[in-house]
């Protein structure tokens, strides 16, 4: 979906229009993209927010670790912006990490955003802040999140569920999140029954 590899079969559309007849450039421009493999780089933490939006504004970049819930964090540092980074993020914790990297992403202000698993660094409570501020954040955004975690889910409409690479479920979130607690059940009625 973001254009990283091409497709061996099959048809991806963005508003009908196949992806094939888009420049992958300004396809890329629109799509803000944050894998669990992303890096922070040795530098500042301004350069490294910055790295796709070298022109904004130290107010652009808060707002932007406002929503990632970074900004805390960055204000108590001595040097702010201006603190450095080891290659990596080594010294940094993972949430801490997370939400600078979903800062730099958000700063792009893209129209389609692509997350994998964006609230598995936080806590509980930072989650539940995180979702809040990122669907208010979102507004008429695309949202596309792979996630394991059922608080994530507040943010989609719909839920399409994968297994070993096929699709099992394709259905709105309410519908899908019935189906999911139907299954729960039957397995916990299973389980007991075998083991009377």
């Amino acid at each position: 979906m973001a254009g990283g590899l091409e497709m061996i079969q099959g048809d991806a559309r963005l508003d009908n229009l196949s992806l094939s007849h888009i420049d992958m450039a300004d396809l890329r421009r629109n799509i803000g993209f944050l894998s669990q493999n992303a890096r922070l780089f040795f530098g500042t933490l301004r350069e490294n927010l910055t790295l796709g939006a070298p022109h904004a504004s130290d107010e652009q970049i808060f707002d932007a670790l406002e929503v990632s819930g970074g900004a805390v964090f960055v204000r108590r540092l001595a040097k702010g912006l201006d603190h450095p980074i080891m290659e990596g993020g080594n010294g940094l914790s993972g949430g801490q990490r997370q939400s600078l990297l979903l800062a730099r992403m958000l700063l792009r202000s893209p129209n389609i955003v692509l997350l994998d698993e964006p609230s598995a660094s936080l806590d509980e409570h930072t989650e539940r802040e995180f979702i809040q501020r990122l669907h208010q954040w979102l507004g008429n955004r695309t949202l596309v999140v792979a996630t394991h975690r059922v608080p994530v889910l507040e943010l989609v409409e719909r839920v399409v569920v994968l297994k070993e690479g096929q699709l099992v479920m394709d259905a709105p979130k309410a519908q899908a999140l019935n189906a999911d607690r139907i299954q729960s059940h039957r397995r916990e009625w299973k389980n007991e029954n075998q083991s009377a």
